[in-house]
């Protein structure tokens, strides 16, 4: 019970924090059975609270066993069944600090296996960390083995039908609300028949390996931050070249594309390393236009998303009268919402930043601000509530807390279509004072897609001849 109310809380405080959650390739997902979950880890506890509120089946999560020391914390987590893995590196800063003595001991989680073996025998899903730490690199780093050696220790129990499931968590910005997430979910490996494979590579070692593979089919992974930065910026921009009509104020722009053309755009970018020179200059040319047209449009106030939105008379007052009803339909709730979480959630957000002086960590803000936000917020709302018992009654004190969390939801749904509305209305008036503006501006985008495409093939052909 306490693990359902917590993961409905989580989602609504994910919902609250991020613009928009795209789960994609939730059909690859168990619904049934022993299963491992391999994620990556780029943004501490928000990490498991993504993953578990994706899976509609219960979680069995595995953390830091240093969590375990908090005293506060700690209940909660044995509470929801939460089991402890004790990392190396942690004993090395005990024993450094005299906390401990010795070396690290090879069973330190000899009993934490147990568990999840056990959970895995009975039908489980167990949430590993593979990488072993959360972190701000722009690429996964180095898989431990203890996700492979659980599936197989599991899968030798008697673990019948054991999956292992990689799963990606690609953030916008992780550290900024309203951001846009997304996961993905790979195929998962049967380890029952990756046990009885004819080659030589069956220990954990062989399947950590191709758990590395499947885990980088379904992230994203950068040499760079500078090359990361350059691709995402660049796939941001194709993403909304490629648009055949302008996206819908009332959702967000899915993550999904922009992702897939970030992997394609450093998948070109290590051709580049041994390209011809005039395959080079094509390329410097091809991203100094695209900067350029960014730049002409942003100087006059038009995204380039919102460029093929047609100026016509009729079709801006249609906009207008859309927008405007549903503004005006929805902004009594909205400011209610507004005004009503604002000290709570101004609270949790000056209480979460503090510490970034000591920890300047991008995988903090995320984490703190939800966590302490729910915490601010659901004292709030005791308070709301007893106040509304006191003068009128507990089911209207009830009655009220409901609605201060619907009030909250809308809030952040029309301050996001607000937004895009207002952007799209600018863009709209830009390309009515001058018509030229967008005429051009499509006639230059529809060169820019050919000379990507082309450019693209002239960049990985070679090497896909050469295999």
């Amino acid at each position: 019970m306490l693990y359902r109310i917590l993961r409905a809380a989580a989602r609504v405080a994910l919902r609250w924090y991020y613009g928009d959650i795209i789960v994609q390739g939730g059909e690859r997902i168990p619904p049934r059975g022993p299963l491992v979950i391999a994620s990556n880890h780029p943004n501490a506890l928000v990490d498991a609270l993504l993953v578990s509120t994706t899976l509609r089946r219960p979680v069995r999560l595995t953390a830091k066993a240093t969590l375990f020391e908090h005293p506060l914390l700690a209940p909660v987590l044995r509470a929801v069944g939460v089991v402890p893995l004790r990392r190396a590196k942690d004993e090395l800063a005990a024993r450094r600090s005299g906390a401990v003595s010795g070396a690290p001991s090879i069973g330190r989680n000899a009993e934490s296996f147990q568990q999840v073996t056990a959970a895995l025998v009975q039908g489980g899903a167990v949430l590993v960390f593979p990488e072993g730490i959360s972190h701000d690199e722009p690429a996964l780093a180095p898989l431990k083995t203890g996700a492979a050696r659980m599936a197989l220790a599991a899968s030798e129990a008697g673990a019948d039908g054991l999956r292992l499931l990689p799963l990606g968590l690609i953030f916008e910005r992780k550290e900024a609300p309203r951001s846009r997430v997304l996961v993905r979910v790979g195929e998962p490996i049967d380890v029952g028949a990756w046990r009885t494979r004819p080659d030589a590579s069956r220990d954990a070692a062989g399947l950590t390996a191709d758990l590395d593979a499947a885990l980088r089919r379904v992230t994203l992974n950068f040499a760079s931050e500078a090359r990361a930065e350059r691709a995402v910026a660049l796939a941001r921009a194709l993403a909304a070249l490629t648009d055949e009509a302008p996206p819908p104020v009332a959702v967000p722009r899915s993550l999904a594309m922009e992702a897939e053309l970030a992997r394609r755009i450093d998948t070109a970018t290590d051709a580049l390393q041994t390209a011809p020179p005039e395959v080079v200059a094509l390329a410097d040319r091809f991203i100094a236009r695209l900067q350029a047209l960014e730049g002409r449009l942003h100087a006059r106030g038009v995204a380039l998303s919102d460029i093929r939105v047609s100026p016509r008379l009729r079709h801006g007052a249609r906009f207008l009268m859309r927008e405007g009803l549903f503004l005006v339909a929805t902004l009594p709730v909205a400011l209610l919402g507004r005004v009503m979480h604002w000290i709570p959630l101004r609270v949790a957000r000056a209480l979460a930043m503090r510490p970034l002086t000591r920890d300047p960590s991008r995988d903090q803000p995320a984490m703190r601000t939800i966590v302490l936000g729910l915490a601010c917020v659901l004292v709030w709302y005791v308070v709301q509530a007893a106040l509304g018992t006191c003068w009128f009654g507990v089911v209207a004190g009830l009655l009220w807390v409901v609605v201060l969390a619907f009030a909250g939801h809308v809030d952040f749904v029309v301050g996001d279509r607000r937004r895009r509305a207002w952007q799209r209305a600018r863009t709209y008036l830009a390309l009515r004072a001058d018509p030229a503006l967008g005429h051009d501006a499509l006639i230059e985008i529809g060169a820019l897609v050919a000379d990507g495409l082309a450019l693209e093939a002239a960049l990985l052909q070679p090497h896909a001849s050469g295999r």
